[in-house]
């Protein structure tokens, strides 16, 4: 009887714990405190008794606080739902920042998997030899398979100059790679361009992070002699979703429209003007991500590359690009990833990122593991993007430059009318 007496008054400071820090921010919450306190009172139980009760006295009480969180986001059944320890979002914060220490791979989750997305140019992964695809099965010895994203990329990181193995598997050749490789400073790039032959310019877009949308903008302004361009979100894992609506509004207007179709139970049908990307909350609701005025604007042709690793975000602008018109989409079809997430930062330095909504294009459509086919289909191996034998660029230089000959074929007739 004591020690159900002992229970029942920890579960009585939690319920004070849970009412200091979730009524704030949750008045209008679907679950009431008491559904909540409710639905943790076995939980409560059980930590008190493995607290008070196993063998070892000296338990790790904050492992057992965290491995539990991971175990209910386990539960969900969603790759992008993570939780991070303090540590793990430190890491999370530098990728935002783009500078730290590492190796120079970006990755992605994906049933279980954790994915080479693309190695960062002239880093030690890339030096390596490791390709986009490439599935990370052990760090230092130890198992990934199944583990979050946060964790692995925790493993990898670390100490600048200090070393770190990677053993990777190899879908394409069936084979085990091991790499030792030595942690540096890496400082993820975001934009690079380029003026190509025939005077085309080029864009090769890396992430969407914060200052992304000033990138771009500083390119296209140094790139506004060019006929045409080549927007690459080849391999773009995505990032920022506000800076993917800024980069959109560079190319598309708040005059523009589309026909929307939502399907949710019931049709429903309207036409759309200015919206880049509609999100949709788990009661339905839909939200629209107008176009920003004042920002840079492009009016001339434009082409834009895709690949399976164009992700989230890179979703976002490509798709909209596409639905309203402003570009041809050439390449492979994209990843899929049509949700987003929502960091909730917790009082002890740890962090949720939480799955609450899904996105969905300016028609409408949802590509949430579907992900978007693009207009013209070149197939390539992801690992050639960027080499002599890269034959989607090649071929979006190809559809650019017929795009600029009808263009000028109507400008001679227009002259010729006057």
């Amino acid at each position: 009887m004591r020690i159900k007496i002992r229970v029942w008054l920890l579960l009585s400071v939690v319920i004070i714990g849970i009412g200091v820090f979730l009524l704030p921010k949750f008045t209008i919450a679907k679950d009431s405190l008491e559904d909540i306190i409710s639905s943790v009172k076995v939980y409560i139980e059980a930590l008190y008794y493995v607290r008070n009760a196993y063998i070892e006295k000296n338990l790790d009480n904050k492992k057992l606080e965290y491995e539990s969180i991971r175990g209910m986001v386990k539960a969900l059944d969603d790759p992008y739902t993570e939780f991070f320890d303090p540590k793990s979002f430190k890491t999370f914060t530098e990728d935002m920042q783009g500078v730290f220490g590492g190796v120079g791979i970006r990755l992605e989750s994906k049933d279980g998997k954790i994915l080479v997305v693309s190695p960062i140019e002239n880093t030690p992964a890339h030096r390596a030899g490791i390709k986009p695809g490439d599935q990370i099965v052990e760090v230092d010895g130890q198992s990934v398979i199944n583990k979050p994203l946060d964790v692995v990329v925790s493993l990898i990181r670390g100490e600048i100059g200090k070393e770190v193995k990677i053993k990777i598997y190899r879908e394409s050749e069936k084979k085990y790679y091991e790499y030792t490789l030595k942690r540096e400073l890496i400082e993820v790039p975001v934009v690079e361009y380029k003026t190509l032959k025939n005077n085309i310019g080029y864009i090769k877009f890396y992430e969407f992070t914060q200052n992304s949308p000033q990138k771009i903008i500083d390119a296209l302004k140094k790139l506004e002699k060019s006929s045409g361009l080549i927007l690459d979100l080849r391999n773009n894992p995505g990032g920022d979703l506000r800076s993917a609506v800024m980069i959109a509004s560079m190319f598309i207007s708040d005059n523009d429209q589309v026909k929307t179709v939502i399907k949710n139970g019931e049709t429903k049908t309207f036409t759309t003007k200015g919206v880049v990307v509609y999100r949709m909350d788990r009661n339905q609701n839909l939200y629209g991500e107008k176009v920003v005025k004042g920002l840079y604007r492009w009016n001339k042709p434009l082409v834009v590359l895709v690949n399976r690793y164009s992700a989230s975000a890179s979703e976002i602008l490509s798709g909209a690009l596409k639905d309203y018109g402003k570009g041809i989409l050439l390449g492979e079809k994209t990843f899929g990833k049509g949700v987003v997430q929502t960091i909730f930062t917790l009082s002890d330095g740890s962090a949720l990122k939480l799955t609450t909504e899904k996105y969905l294009l300016p028609s409408g459509k949802d590509i949430n593991k579907e992900g978007i086919q693009p207009d013209v289909i070149v197939e390539m191996a992801p690992e050639n993007v960027g080499k002599d034998n890269d034959i989607q660029l090649e071929k979006a230089i190809e559809v650019l430059l017929k795009q600029l000959s009808k263009l000028k074929e109507k400008e001679k007739l227009v002259l010729n009318k006057k």
